[in-house]
């Protein structure tokens, strides 16, 4: 017969559970290791320069106290300050490796639930260590995981923060899990797991509060399984004065975390988004409004996006270790347990952040959105391990270890495939030198820079770059972000403080609520210019540098795009269209808006008499009499559009590729005088 237990023991049947609760941090050797190699992998490979996407933006921001796009991010452009303490490596690369860093710290913590979860079915300490460190290789081998810690992006913290804020509401159920399951608690045993569940919970919400003021939209969607992970010391615990007092601190943090944004939108910076300088600016920026309507489509189905967003990660993943993923999900939930509900809750958290939205798979911003969704897959994967690793002990002890090497053949499979991405891995992607090389010596005083590709766009003054800032360039990009935030109004004025000379083009910007093209070349035919190639051609080569600087970021194969001028004409006329339609009768607008659009039509007439596209000449033309039927510039232009029609009636191939070669080089001027 038995003997009874001790006093203040706990029950045989948690034995497991007090292995895990009580499992040190510091003597974790999986999860050290697990998170330590995968944050190495992601510092190798981490890109050295800004890139493209958000990158240059988030760059520029956090060296001049700009705001960047909604919602903000304060967390993540407060703590990006700490990279000037790095002493070396330029600032670019010190935030890639933030996000490296960052992710590694959201491995450790996702080893930790994971140990939690398997002791959770039952599966002994031996195959908790399985099916821990499988999790861990899950995680290092995610695709979308290396999109995010590899580069500068905010979403490498918000994983960062929804994974420890997880972990630590499992550790703080466990510890009242664990005092509910003794018989007879000792009074110095139940004080310490008591202090043990206050502790992590008030981790917890300081991890939900750090989640809140980074990226509270997909802070949201991590709740539901951060509640349902910590019920039971919400339950017995979570209504003391202590705990209260904690939530309230923690909220508070959140809350007035965001004022950083009006203070940091004060400072005589054109990086500013929603002009968050007053309540309603804020509050529109930190709802992202404007942001919302721009990625939302009414006619999308959440669950086609949510599915989209499931295969995109899988697909990032591997087959094999996507399913492996998704099959220990099922198997999980054949035993109930509150860990299984809150692994599948941030599995469809993960994907529900993605639901409303258009999935663009190609861009780091949405596998970001969704990574919670891949730390439910890494628990999957740590169920399947952890219960091959359980079978193959009753047969041989050592054997277990064949279930994680599976793993890991398969996670080393899916690195390698990274390390040749560029998109994955950029750390092949270099230009510092160019940049600055271009800002120091190429851009004269006063000289303006035009980025042009929509990827590159974010990056003001090519990101204040080459660590020596130039307040003297004239930065404009052709959006002048008159389709995201609050339709660019703080920008464009922020801009026209900065630039009083050039007020005209944020004008222009504001009044055709489109790229101001045509003004945008008429400052760059009379001021010395450095501009980005344009993969269009929209742009004369006249101004086009070959060494164009934010251009000489982009991957290789993103350099040779192709364009049809066909193609480029018909978008074009849908283009025109639509704000013909807005704008009625041209002869009804005030004459500095007439004025405008005369020099756009006269300058995409000019550029294509450049290139020799005599149809997409003509509705250029068509479009300038509309407006003023008897300018002579546009007559002058005309004629020389009747000389290649002249010749392409003729069969003349050679004097019509004679014709528009010799204009290719000239001004707006020289086309419009008619010499």
């Amino acid at each position: 017969m038995a003997e009874p237990a001790p006093e203040g023991s706990l029950p045989p049947h948690t034995e497991t559970a007090a292995h895990r609760c009580h499992a040190p941090l510091v003597g974790d050797a999986v999860a050290w290791l697990g998170a330590g190699l995968s944050a190495a992998l992601w510092l190798f490979f981490a890109a050295p320069v800004p890139g493209y996407f958000d990158a240059g933006e988030l760059v520029a921001a956090s060296r001049e106290l700009g705001v960047i796009h909604p919602p903000g991010h304060p967390a993540w452009l407060s703590l990006a300050g700490l990279q000037e303490a790095i002493p070396f490596g330029p600032v670019s690369a010190r935030l890639a490796w933030s996000s490296a860093l960052a992710c590694g710290v959201a491995v450790f913590a996702a080893v930790r639930l994971s140990r939690r979860l398997l002791g959770a079915l039952g599966l002994t300490a031996a195959a908790q260590e399985v099916g821990a460190g499988a999790s861990a290789v899950v995680l290092a081998a995610s695709g979308s995981l290396w999109l995010i810690a590899t580069r500068v992006e905010v979403y490498g913290l918000a994983f960062c923060c929804n994974a420890v804020a997880l972990a630590a509401a499992a550790a703080a159920g466990d510890a009242c899990s664990e005092l509910n399951a003794a018989l007879s608690p000792a009074p110095d045993v139940a004080a310490r797991q008591r202090a043990q569940a206050r502790l992590w919970m008030a981790l917890a919400a300081l991890a939900v509060a750090l989640g809140l003021l980074n990226h509270h939209y997909v802070a949201l969607f991590t709740l539901p399984a951060i509640l349902v992970a910590g019920w039971p010391a919400l339950r017995r615990g979570g209504v003391g004065p202590r705990a209260l007092l904690t939530l309230i601190v923690c909220g508070a943090l959140a809350g007035l975390g965001y004022l950083a944004l009006p203070l940091r939108a004060a400072q005589d910076v054109e990086l500013r988004w929603a002009d968050p300088i007053d309540w309603r600016g804020l509050w529109d920026h930190v709802r992202a409004a404007h942001f919302t309507q721009s990625v939302t489509e009414a006619g999308v189905s959440p669950a086609e996006s949510a599915a989209t967003m499931l295969v995109g990660l899988i697909e990032r993943l591997g087959p094999a270790l996507g399913g492996v993923g998704l099959a220990g999900l099922l198997l999980a939930a054949l035993r109930p347990h509150r860990l299984v509900v809150a692994a599948w809750l941030a599995l469809l958290g993960g994907l529900g952040t993605k639901a409303l939205m258009r999935v663009d798979l190609r861009t780091p911003d949405d596998h970001g959105y969704a990574l919670l969704a891949v730390l439910a897959l890494a628990l999957g994967a740590a169920v399947v391990a952890g219960g091959i690793a359980a079978a193959l002990l009753r047969v041989q002890p050592r054997l277990r270890w064949l279930a994680l090497a599976l793993v890991l053949a398969l996670g080393a499979g899916q690195i390698a495939l990274h390390v040749g991405d560029p998109d994955a891995a950029p750390w092949r992607q270099r230009g510092a030198d160019a940049v600055d090389d271009a800002i120091r010596t190429k851009v004269p005083p006063a000289g303006l820079f035009l980025p042009v590709y929509y990827g590159t766009a974010f990056q003001e003054q090519a990101f204040r770059l080459a660590e020596g800032r130039r307040p003297d360039i004239v930065a404009a990009h052709l959006s002048f972000r008159t389709n995201d935030s609050d339709g660019g109004r703080g920008f464009a004025r922020a801009f026209t403080a900065r630039h009083p000379a050039d007020a005209t083009l944020a004008r222009a910007a504001q009044a055709l609520g489109q790229s101001p093209i045509g003004n945008l070349l008429a400052r760059s035919e009379t001021s010395p210019v450095v501009v980005e190639h344009d993969p269009d051609l929209r742009l004369p080569p006249s101004v086009v540098d070959v060494g164009a600087i934010g251009h000489r970021l982009l991957p290789e194969r993103d350099r040779k795009l192709d364009y049809s001028p066909g193609q480029l004409r018909a978008k074009a006329a849908m283009e025109w269209d639509k704000l013909g339609k807005r704008l009625g009768d041209p002869k009804l607008l005030d004459h500095g808006l007439r004025s405008a659009l005369l020099w756009q039509h006269a300058l995409d007439a000019a550029h294509a008499l450049r290139r020799g596209w005599r149809e997409t000449a003509r509705d250029a033309l068509q479009r300038a009499r509309t407006i003023a039927p008897q300018d002579q510039g546009v007559a002058a232009l005309d004629a020389r559009l009747r000389r290649l029609d002249d010749a392409w009636a003729r069969g003349d191939g050679k004097g019509y590729r004679e014709l528009w070669t010799s204009w290719a080089n000239l001004d707006l001027t020289a086309l419009t005088s008619g010499r």
